[in-house]
């Protein structure tokens, strides 16, 4: 399961993994997302992966310019985790990135949204 949802007065959209993503829920996301994007702005994204168990292969393989063109559109990531694996390649990754990434465990959830809240 794949969903995003974000309310009309605020920056900030959360998106919720939860298993396997099926490409018609990644195209559902691509679309409420880039329609965010779309209206200027920029967004701080709440990433709450409670289990991840993959993903079809039409959804791997989405448009990579999307990936690049959202993470222009995105300010701040508090990606919310217990699996250590994405928390190593979140934090390697934030090295690299333009975008304030910062990792924390599901049971800090409310610390990640207070983050995001707060962050300039």
């Amino acid at each position: 399961m794949l969903t995003y949802e974000k309310k009309p007065d605020s920056a900030i959209a959360e998106i919720v993994v939860d298993g396997k993503i099926s490409d018609e829920e990644m195209n559902a996301v691509m679309t409420a997302m880039k329609a965010d994007l779309d209206k200027g702005g920029r967004l701080k994204l709440l990433e709450d992966i409670r289990s991840f168990e993959g993903m079809e292969p039409a959804a791997f393989f989405k448009d990579p310019r999307f990936g690049i063109s959202m993470m222009k559109g995105v300010s701040h990531v508090a990606l919310v985790t217990d699996a250590t694996w994405l928390r190593a390649v979140a934090e390697t990754f934030g090295f690299v990135s333009p975008v304030q990434i910062k990792v924390f465990e599901r049971a800090r959830i409310g610390e990640a949204r207070t983050w995001l809240e707060t962050a300039v």
